[in-house]
């Protein structure tokens, strides 16, 4: 693929999440330089194959290993019509041993099929949504199974015709608005509160601050992801994979997060 429709995609992606423009240039310029870097030392096709292996694909990405501990991949086999989040959590809670389709093996084989026949174009769109994602996240890049779980259901919202239907971009900024900042703002009011107008750090111990650890220990497993309910009290995992990022802006996350951690420091 050539440099300008690599940018193309990063424009197209940037439209329909509403990114910042100078967050995707940097984006944009990043991706460039290291797909630049590893086809100096092999081809360019063996350059995005090794790239989108690291980060999304390979056998060592952090994504593929959050992708099947959190189960989502009995998630997108089971589909919305049997209810996904409910057929997930009776597997797992009853200990209903999962065969055919939905077994481990087969899905890692079609994970390493779909891998395998994604076309360039898919491997350059889904490494850009991800960095993409990522350039805006802030400090949320400290929870980064939060952040994998951010980037699937953009991917899956990407895929879905009311997303190509979408004729009119979004507002630039919606990403950071609507998806970063209340996760950032819970993170900030567990440490800090507002005295005479500034911010202070709260007198509490560790042990008692929803903290990284604890909120990234929510997306590490099916139940803890089937907890993320909705303003409107329905849950998440309810809702289609495909619909799922539009809703991420209606979480309610002082019902969602819990301490998982209770160590207490000395120091």
């Amino acid at each position: 693929m050539s440099a300008e429709e690599i940018e193309d995609i990063f424009l197209d992606l940037t439209q329909k999440f509403g990114f910042q423009r100078d967050s995707m240039r940097n984006m944009y310029d990043f991706l460039m330089q290291l797909l630049d870097s590893r086809a100096s030392r092999m081809t360019p096709n063996q350059a995005l194959l090794t790239v989108h292996a690291d980060y999304i694909g390979g056998q060592h990405a952090n994504y593929r290993k959050w992708y099947f501990a959190a189960q989502l991949n009995l998630d997108d086999a089971v589909g919305q019509s049997n209810n996904p989040g409910l057929q997930r959590l009776k597997s797992v809670k009853g200990g209903v041993k999962t065969g055919g389709a939905k077994s481990l093996d087969s899905a890692l084989n079609r994970w390493r099929s779909a891998m395998n026949n994604m076309s360039h174009y898919d491997r350059i769109r889904q490494l850009a949504l991800y960095l993409l994602c990522w350039g805006e996240a802030g400090n949320v890049r400290f929870v980064p199974e939060c952040l994998c779980f951010i980037f699937k259901c953009a991917d899956d919202y990407y895929r879905s015709p009311e997303c190509q239907n979408r004729v009119e971009p979004v507002r630039e900024g919606l990403y950071l608005e609507n998806i970063i900042k209340p996760l950032y703002r819970f993170m900030r009011d567990q440490g800090y509160e507002v005295v005479d107008g500034k911010f202070v750090r709260r007198e509490k111990d560790h042990a008692q601050i929803i903290g990284y650890d604890d909120i990234n220990q929510l997306f590490w497993y099916p139940e803890g992801i089937a907890r993320i309910v909705l303003s409107d009290n329905t849950r998440l995992v309810d809702a289609a994979p495909a619909q799922r990022f539009m809703k991420l802006m209606k979480v309610d996350c002082n019902r969602v997060f819990f301490k998982t951690y209770f160590e207490k420091r000395s120091i």
